[in-house]
C-alpha cells in the first residue's frame, strides 16, 4: 500500500525553516493527524528548524470591483442633475442582471460604460453635473434558441 503524499510544507535548509501553508499548519495542530506526525518526524530529525506559516494565496492584482458596490454606484448616480433618469436605468440594469451567472459584473460593466471617469474629479458646467443615460449594450446576453426535432428527422 502506497503512502499518501502530504502537501503543504517545504523545508528550507538555507534558513533552517520549515515553511507550511495555513491549511497544513491547522491540520498539524490536531493530535494524531498525518500532518502532526509529519511535523513531529521532521522536527525530530532537524530540531533547529523554526516553523513559518505562509498565508493563503498572494493577491497580485488589485480587485477593480472592491468598492464597486450597488450602494456606492447609487451614491455616485445621485450626484448628477438628472439622477432620477439615471437611477431608473440603473434599476433596469440591475433587474436585467438577475438571471445571469454574474449579475454584479453585468451591472458594474454598465456602470463603467456609463461613467467612464467615475473615479476622476467631476467638472461642473453652469453648476450642474449632467450625463445622458446609456442603455446596456446587450440587455439579453447568451440567449439560446432551440429547435424542436421530430423523430422522423432525428432517425
Amino acid at each position: 500500500m502506497a503512502k499518501k503524499k502530504i502537501a503543504g510544507y517545504k523545508v528550507d535548509f538555507t534558513t533552517d525553516t520549515l515553511i507550511v501553508n495555513y491549511k497544513f499548519y491547522a491540520a498539524s495542530q490536531e493530535y494524531g493527524s498525518p500532518e502532526y506526525k509529519m511535523v513531529k518526524n521532521i522536527m525530530r530529525d532537524f530540531p533547529r528548524l523554526t516553523i513559518s506559516v505562509q498565508a493563503g494565496r498572494e493577491v497580485t492584482t488589485a480587485n477593480k470591483n472592491k468598492r464597486m458596490t450597488y450602494e456606492n454606484m447609487k451614491k455616485h448616480i445621485e450626484a448628477y442633475e438628472n439622477s432620477a433618469d439615471l437611477l431608473e436605468v440603473f434599476e433596469t440594469v440591475k433587474a436585467l442582471s438577475k438571471p445571469l451567472a454574474n449579475p454584479h459584473k453585468f451591472v458594474a460593466d454598465w456602470f463603467r460604460a456609463q461613467f467612464p471617469d467615475y473615479a476622476a474629479v467631476p467638472t461642473f458646467k453652469d453648476n450642474r453635473l449632467f450625463v445622458i443615460p446609456k442603455s446596456p449594450k446587450n440587455p439579453d446576453p447568451k440567449v439560446y434558441k432551440f429547435k424542436k426535432i421530430d423523430n422522423k428527422e432525428a432517425g
